[in-house]
């Protein structure tokens, strides 16, 4: 895949991601047996079964116990001034057990329990039918390659939804594990409404929830008729796929939705690479549940989304490992009155298996984003639009720099007089809409103050990028200048 060039626009300081990954830390878990054992279910056969299962525990994220304080924290930072008064759709989006349960006694409804079939196996809330996500996914295509884990076409998503007897006359409640699931509820009904079905709640705090109220379950399964489900065309306003991400990269602010090791770096659910996507703000799912499962109240949830820096108007993608956990919080964002949101249910494992994409990692409670020197290379041999800043000092880069690079002699980047030596090129910076690279001796320290002075200075994080291990790391001597 071709070098992908990036439009630009202006984000401000208070919502950078440096800023904001200092808010939310929190540490992942690793599902259960029983968990693993029902994404079992769903593997595909011969080379895509270890995948598979690999994918599965990645949408996992179970609540670290230090999860809960931080976000009390976030909230009781923000003042009620900066809480504004938005409309919100959470009585269209959410049912109580005691509201579910009045509409099963009335055979109001059609209820889907999203955990998998072993775990409907050990029992389910009554008349509740069992679909996984997967099973309105595409997973036919080779593992991490474009539309895998995507919403699959509109033919085979129709037989699949009338195979759950849903043919959109009664209320759709779909319901998931709030302790050890991933969101799939959500993501559930984010699918279904792509298939026009508006109908549909998700169980607020999920089974856990109707545990703890003494819910009944059984083991009995639900016979199910088959009905006829025709989808004319899928409503895809609510998605967006790899390449158009890429391409318009600068116009979102992105949301990363996994567990903060994830975003670090952490390659722990058969990522090709580990990383987030460049400028992505960390804002864990589960960080908008309360203890029980259930979803925290708006005034916290707004005060989460402020303190984020998400505006109302803001064009925002979500994304997690395979768009599970991105879809909750997509649709949490829509039901507060975020307008403008897609969820990028590609997700991570498509953008890090993709050449020429590119990464940013957390190095010292601060986020960077990341150019290779065969990134680099392939950009330059192509004459790819983009900004070289050197900051070595005079007698290095007079010694060795690479070809079309701005001098600036700003090393190291500690003073207000070095960062001064910057402010010629950050103006020219801020009329480009190309990827500007950072070059110093060894890709540290240099140009991280570097990339922090720019983004401070107002030029997007997703626009800034260090080449990694800098000059000394360039093996490219015919793109030297000496």
């Amino acid at each position: 895949m071709g070098l992908l060039l990036f439009k630009i626009t202006i984000s401000t300081v208070r919502y950078s991601s440096v800023h904001y990954t200092r808010k939310y830390k929190e540490k992942s878990k690793t599902l259960e047996g029983e968990a693993i054992m029902n994404m079992k279910k769903w593997m595909i056969v011969g080379s895509l079964t270890l995948a598979m299962t690999l994918m599965m525990t990645g949408c996992s994220n179970v609540t670290s116990a230090g999860e809960t304080s931080a976000t009390d924290q976030v909230v009781a930072e923000v003042t009620s001034e900066e809480i504004e008064s938005i409309p919100s759709t959470r009585q269209d989006l959410l049912i109580s057990v005691e509201e579910l349960q009045a509409k099963l006694e009335e055979d109001a409804v059609v209820v889907i329990d999203a955990r998998g079939q072993d775990a409907y196996d050990g029992g389910h809330i009554p008349g509740s039918v069992a679909v996984a996500w997967q099973g309105l996914s595409t997973m036919s295509v080779d593992f991490a390659t474009p539309t895998w884990g995507s919403v699959t076409d509109s033919q085979a998503l129709g037989q699949a939804i009338g195979a759950l007897g849903v043919d959109g006359t009664k209320d759709i409640v779909v319901y998931a594990d709030t302790e050890k699931g991933w969101g799939e509820d959500a993501r559930i009904l984010w699918t279904l409404n792509m298939a026009g079905l508006e109908n549909v709640k998700i169980l607020d705090g999920g089974i856990n929830v109707w545990n703890d109220k003494d819910g009944k379950l059984t083991t009995d399964p639900t016979t199910v008729v088959e009905v006829s489900f025709e989808i004319a065309a899928l409503n895809t306003d609510k998605t967006i796929d790899t390449v158009t991400l890429a391409d318009n990269l600068l116009d979102y602010k992105i949301i990363d939705t996994r567990d903060y090791d994830e975003y670090e770096g952490a390659i722990k659910f058969g990522e090709a690479r580990g990383g987030h996507l460049p400028g992505a703000i960390h804002l864990a799912y589960k960080s908008l549940l309360n203890d029980d499962g259930s979803l925290k109240s708006n005034d916290q949830l707004q005060a989460i989304f402020v303190e984020a820096g998400l505006e109302k108007e803001d064009m925002i993608a979500t994304y997690c490992t395979a768009g599970i956990r991105s879809a909750h919080v997509a649709v949490i964002l829509d039901m507060l009155g975020y307008g403008n949101v897609v969820n990028y249910d590609e997700s991570f494992y498509v953008w890090a298996n993709t050449s020429g994409l590119k990464l940013g990692r957390v190095v010292k409670d601060a986020a960077y984003n990341y150019y290779t020197a065969e990134d680099l290379k392939v950009a330059l041999e192509l004459q790819a639009p983009l900004t070289l800043v050197d900051i070595q000092v005079a007698e290095e880069f007079e010694s060795h720099h690479i070809v079309s690079s701005i001098e600036t002699n700003a090393f190291p980047v500690k003073t207000s007089e070095e960062r001064a030596l910057l402010d010629d090129v950050i103006k020219v910076v801020k009329e480009s809409t190309s990827p500007v690279v950072i070059v110093c001796p060894r890709g540290g320290g240099g140009a991280q103050r570097t990339f922090a002075y720019m983004l401070e200075s107002g030029i997007p994080s997703a626009q800034l990028y260090i080449l990694e291990n800098g000059q000394e790391g360039w093996a490219y001597d015919g793109l030297l200048a000496k």
